[in-house]
């Protein structure tokens, strides 16, 4: 079996993990791995290259990926669908594993499907929006980063008390991450882009936070609406001066958590046993706590939603 490992969209803490655990299994059976460099825009430039778990374990332990990545969506157009396909044959590829979030995961798959290639997803994004699974790799890595900026916030609040941190998390337009985030560090409010808020509550919820606590936590998800004004507006209208923290992108590209790793090598063992099998189609999933196989499209799976009543009850509504 020959199998083109391919990843799309951006990056997530463990990725390599699952890399070398992938290419420690071809080997072990006497089957074959490839890469492509840059995704399937890279495959079409002829960017395939051989994988070897030598090549991969020196940045195992490592964020990023060893395979660079590509958003662009060339496998929109007829032409580029076609192209892969006679640049799998020429390289007498079976199969592909695909890592990627939401939108790779959902629109890719069906495609290759169409073309007669047989591919397997395994849900990289640290934004953990992926319908079907209970977890992403990169999810938990993401938040852990957070937690480290967040603890030294936290002892600064209290060594100066009646100072308003925010911490703005990455995301997207989902405020998963966020909302996990701000449960752990017990957060006074947090703001996600699927669930509307007023300025008025927020600075009430803010003071009554700080005469009760002598500080205030706000998380907000850089997906929401106000993400780049929200100070200047909380400022303008009550007066508030609130000390901010952008985790950015290094929240992304962080080292990979012990549960992470852990995660990643366990859905490559799947993605592997499933292409054995030959399945046609189907992403890894962890589905009451266990690593398991989705077998239909993830187009057909409602999308994942914050949990709404640990909004409320992180918010106090």
């Amino acid at each position: 079996m020959k199998t083109l490992l391919v990843v799309s969209g951006g990056d997530a803490p463990g990725i390599n993990t699952a890399l070398l655990q992938y290419t420690r299994l071809t080997r072990q059976n006497g089957d074959v791995t490839l890469g492509a460099v840059g995704s399937f825009a890279g495959a079409l430039a002829g960017k395939i290259i051989d994988l070897q778990p030598e090549m991969i374990a020196p940045v195992a332990a490592l964020g990023g990926t060893y395979l660079a990545s590509s958003r662009e969506p060339v496998l929109k157009e007829t032409k580029n669908r076609d192209q892969l396909g006679k640049v799998l044959a020429s390289h007498q590829i079976d199969n592909v594993v695909l890592f990627g979030g939401d939108g790779t995961l959902r629109n890719i798959p069906p495609i290759l499907a169409e073309m007669g290639i047989a591919c397997i997803g395994i849900p990289t994004t640290i934004d953990n929006d992926v319908p079907g699974t209970e977890m992403t790799i990169g999810f938990d890595s993401a938040c852990n980063f957070a937690h480290q900026t967040i603890d030294g916030l936290l002892a600064t609040a209290r060594a100066l008390p009646g100072r308003i941190f925010s911490v703005e998390t990455l995301g997207g337009n989902t405020g998963i991450l966020a909302l996990d985030i701000a449960a752990a560090a017990g957060a006074h409010a947090v703001l996600v882009p699927e669930y509307a808020y007023t300025d008025e509550w927020l600075i009430q919820r803010l003071e009554d936070s700080v005469k009760r606590e002598q500080y205030a936590l706000v998380i907000l998800s850089e997906g929401i609406t106000a993400s780049r004004t929200l100070l200047d507006d909380l400022k303008e209208k009550a007066g508030l001066r609130i000390r901010d923290t952008r985790l950015g992108h290094g929240q992304r590209g962080t080292t990979p958590s012990h549960r992470d790793r852990i995660l990643a090598a366990g859905m490559a063992n799947a993605a592997y046993d499933a292409l054995r099998a030959g399945t046609k189609m189907g992403t890894v999933v962890v589905s009451g706590g266990k690593i398991s196989l989705h077998g239909g499209k993830l187009a057909d799976l409602p999308p994942r939603l914050p949990d709404q009543n640990l909004y409320n009850q992180i918010n106090g509504l």
